[in-house]
């Protein structure tokens, strides 16, 4: 598996809701940004997501949200339709 660089990005892609207690300008890691959308994003933000974020990073996050035993329904509907799992 290649190494991930711990890259940032510009949460100002996406709804100020999904990041309200962040500066609006700040750069995010991705993983956080992928688990701030993934919890909060509606369908638009989830394949702006896809199309900003590599799948690696999506899945792993994913994951993580999964295996805490919340938001089950969500994750398996990511799995399914964004990483096409």
């Amino acid at each position: 598996m290649p190494d991930l660089v711990d890259e940032s990005m510009k949460i100002a892609l996406f709804p100020k809701h999904i990041f309200w207690s962040y500066d609006p300008t700040a750069d995010l890691p991705e993983e956080l940004v992928a688990e701030q959308v993934i919890l909060y994003g509606d369908l638009d933000d989830l394949f702006l997501l896809s199309r900003n974020v590599s799948s690696v990073i999506i899945a792993k996050v994913n994951q993580k949200i999964l295996s805490s035993g919340r938001w089950k329904k969500r994750c398996y509907f990511i799995e399914k339709v964004i990483l096409g799992l």
